[in-house]
């Protein structure tokens, strides 16, 4: 089964693009943040950037689970939505695919879905240091970078 990881500061396509992605090539869609919230996969919520602290360790070792079950299933692949996707063992993912966004349309999105100016600030640095491009190479992970219009690029 093949495991593509689509990661990426908030409001810069994720989401979008795993969507697209999955349904392009009839591969299975799977929602880190939505996982989770349901199964209570975090520490804590930390209330001054209204976020969940997730607890990696966990996650990592509950999504190996995951994977191994749609391997089972049949499942020919999965996109694995969300900025921690990239924790994923190397050894269990295709390719990590980093979406970036450019600073001026990033910080409109992030207004635009109320985010507290901190949580604004932190993700736009986030984005600006390439945080999730560094972290996906130090995973060791094949890494595909997307940026703005390139949302639209077959992989």
């Amino acid at each position: 089964m093949k495991v593509i990881c689509v990661t990426g500061s908030a409001g810069t396509g994720k989401t979008t693009y795993a969507k697209k992605l999955a349904k392009t090539k009839s591969y299975l869609y799977f929602s880190i943040g939505d996982f989770v919230k349901k199964y209570k996969v975090y520490d804590h919520y930390d209330r001054s950037l209204k976020t969940y602290i997730v607890d990696v360790d966990e996650l990592v070792f509950l999504l190996k689970d995951l994977i191994d079950g749609f391997n089972k299933e049949g499942w020919k692949g999965a996109v694995f939505d969300g900025h921690l996707s990239h924790y994923l063992s190397k050894k269990l993912v295709d390719l990590v695919v980093v979406v970036r966004c450019d600073v001026k349309t990033l910080r409109k999105r992030l207004e635009k879905r109320k985010y507290s100016k901190k949580k604004i600030e932190e993700n736009i640095e986030a984005e600006i240091m390439e945080t999730c491009l560094i972290e996906s190479k130090e995973e060791g992970h094949k890494v595909k970078i997307i940026e703005g219009k390139g949302l639209n690029k077959k992989i």
